[in-house]
């Protein structure tokens, strides 16, 4: 999360943006894992806010205090409760409101809201335990990377998973939003923030 938000706060800075409040939106699913796991796509959506002055000047010796609110930050939205996909959804997808209308209002609803929407969404898949192995014919797999989408507002998504020990990154983002060369550039300065929220030590 913080290696997200620093990449898009050194993007911003690099297009000459002024310092503002940063929203990233994350998946959250906190269903009981275990053998009575309900099946489907059971998550939530929550916004994790960055003030500016927490991106802006991010040295060494201020970057744990910043993994450890960011931490908090996460933990606290995890534990509110919920719908699904909110409150405003839960209203557009009641059984009274007639289907043509719901699809109207939402569209509208969506460009009243984008720009206040965050454009980032961040999806950590985490770590996958077991083996991904297709059989004889397709082998097993060394990497593995998803995605999802990544349309306006919301017109950029990473999504990150590991397996073997080793971290995976996906980038997708909206054509309107960015061009094609600039996927490598995100992918380079995500590296360089995944690389600067390690703790060194002399």
């Amino acid at each position: 999360m913080v290696a997200t938000a620093l990449m898009i706060a050194h993007w911003n800075r690099e297009h000459g943006a002024r310092p503002r409040p940063l929203r990233i939106t994350m998946p959250v699913d906190d269903r009981p894992r275990g053998t009575d796991m309900p099946i489907g796509n059971g998550t939530r959506l929550v916004e994790v806010p960055f003030a500016p002055a927490e991106l802006t000047s991010v040295d060494r010796g201020s970057m744990p205090d910043l993994l450890r609110r960011t931490a908090d930050r996460t933990r606290a939205l995890k534990s509110l409760p919920r719908p699904q996909l909110g409150h405003g959804a839960a209203l557009l997808t009641a059984p009274v409101v007639p289907v043509p209308w719901r699809a109207a209002l939402t569209r509208g609803l969506r460009r009243a809201a984008a720009p206040w929407t965050s454009t980032t969404l961040l999806s950590n898949i985490g770590r996958i335990p077991y083996a991904l192995d297709f059989g004889d014919t397709a082998g097993r797999a060394r990497a593995v990377w998803f995605s999802a989408p990544a349309r306006m507002p919301r017109g950029l998504t990473v999504t990150t998973a590991s397996t073997a020990g080793r971290l995976h990154l996906a980038l997708r983002w909206s054509r309107t939003l960015l061009s094609h060369g600039d996927g490598a550039h995100l992918r380079d300065l995500f590296e360089q923030s995944l690389h600067a929220t390690q703790e060194r030590h002399p």
